[in-house]
């Protein structure tokens, strides 16, 4: 094994067939780093409540994704030992890609039921490092590897690939487990990994010469100019999506939309954001990134204008003036998402420790939406959906002005 004092990148491959096949793997990781998000989230949950499991124990599943939240705590490991056989970030793609794919098997013969319950929650807890760890080592790949445009490109499978990810290991898995049964679900769904090693071993990393540079440490990443900047925008800039999403659905049912319908909606969001918000987004940035992510703040402003009208009944909660309101706001979390994304990505790329920099502020990204998303429906029980929706529109605003203040402040040049 080597570590980071002994190395720097050699110039990539830019040649067509060497990006394509760059983003082709790029792509393949983030849509199976979804995959443990949408089992631990949706699938397993809801499998597990089938097999009569209780509820006070199905709660804590959510939890299995906890290693996404504290990731930073190893991040600097993965930036500074690898092989040089495999190259700095396959040395830990391909293990981690591997131990998902064994714990997928495995979990399609494990009961989730008594003693198998916690064995399931072990193995989810297990997937989800894999994947977290693998997360640091595609970010720093895609930091290290492409700048401007490419690095928009990238960002835009990141936001479409980790969501299509959650939606298969989601919803996808409960559709497909009645036909297919609990083994054959999952075994189908470890064909994704594998396909992504597959693909990994095909891509030549550039290779590394040696040469002294710092090790990765996580206290570097606080000494770097506008990370406190960053940190902050990193928090809030999923509030749109993750606060509007969570409130909009329980606005939805408690005006008498089903649950089948209410579903569908969020699906048809997703959707959405994939198909039109994330490339849409992908060329904005690569224009301009901090005016991307203002004309996202102000079209999600836009759509909590409607969902406000909707809820203060000079608006019908009809199916059109819905969709019309959540299309804008998928589309806004696109753009988004995508600006954010890339402008973290450029950052991190801007340094000596990619992977560290890039992990750090995507934890405090992951924690803000969790943050944000219970505020908002705390809020809305408190106040009303009305207010809840007028007082994000007001913070959009303000968060307007401060991206715009951040712009000036924040090195991100690539």
């Amino acid at each position: 094994m080597m570590n980071a004092s002994s190395s720097t990148a050699l110039p990539v491959d830019d040649t067509a067939s060497g990006r394509t096949r760059l983003f082709l793997l790029i792509g393949a990781l983030y849509f199976t780093q979804g995959l443990p998000m949408g089992l631990s989230m949706e699938a397993v949950p809801v499998l597990m409540r089938q097999s009569g499991v209780s509820m006070d124990i199905i709660a804590l599943v959510p939890l299995a994704a906890l290693p996404w939240i504290i990731k930073p705590l190893w991040a600097p490991m993965v930036d500074n030992v690898w092989t040089a056989r495999l190259g700095r970030r396959k040395s830990w793609i391909v293990p981690m890609q591997a131990i998902m794919v064994l714990c997928l098997v495995m979990l399609g013969f494990v009961s989730f039921e008594g003693a198998g319950f916690w064995l399931a929650v072990a193995l989810l807890v297990i997937g989800s490092i894999a994947s977290a760890t693998q997360d640091t080592a595609t970010d720093g790949l895609a930091a290290e590897q492409l700048a401007g445009r490419g690095l928009a490109q990238a960002n835009a499978l990141q936001i479409g690939g980790l969501m299509a990810g959650f939606m298969v290991g989601g919803g996808g898995v409960l559709m497909a487990s009645d036909s297919l049964g609990q083994s054959g679900v999952f075994l189908l769904l470890a064909l994704f990994p594998l396909l992504s090693v597959a693909i990994a071993l095909l891509w030549r990393e550039p290779a590394r010469q040696r040469q002294e540079t710092p090790r990765a440490r996580l206290t570097d990443t606080f000494r770097r100019p506008g990370i406190f900047l960053l940190l902050v925008l990193a928090f809030i800039y999923g509030g749109a999506h993750a606060g509007g999403l969570s409130v909009s659905k329980i606005f939805l049912v408690d005006n008498g939309w089903s649950i089948g319908n209410t579903g569908l909606v969020s699906t048809i969001s997703g959707i959405i954001m994939m198909v039109i918000g994330c490339p849409l987004g992908s060329v904005l940035t690569a224009r301009n990134r901090w005016s991307t992510m203002v004309a996202g703040m102000l079209t999600a402003a836009f759509s909590f204008v409607i969902w406000g009208l909707i809820a203060a009944a000079v608006l019908p909660a009809s199916w059109p003036v819905v969709l019309v309101a959540i299309g804008l706001l998928s589309v806004a979390s696109g753009l988004i998402a995508v600006s954010a994304a890339t402008i973290i990505m450029a950052f991190g790329g801007a340094g000596k420790q990619a992977g560290t920099d890039v992990t750090v502020v995507q934890s405090a990204n992951i924690m803000g939406e969790m943050v944000i998303a219970g505020l908002v429906v705390w809020i809305a029980g408190r106040s009303g959906y009305a207010p809840t929706f007028a007082g994000a529109v007001v913070a959009l605003l303000f968060a307007v002005v401060f991206v715009s203040r951040a712009a000036r402040s924040i090195p991100v040049g690539r």
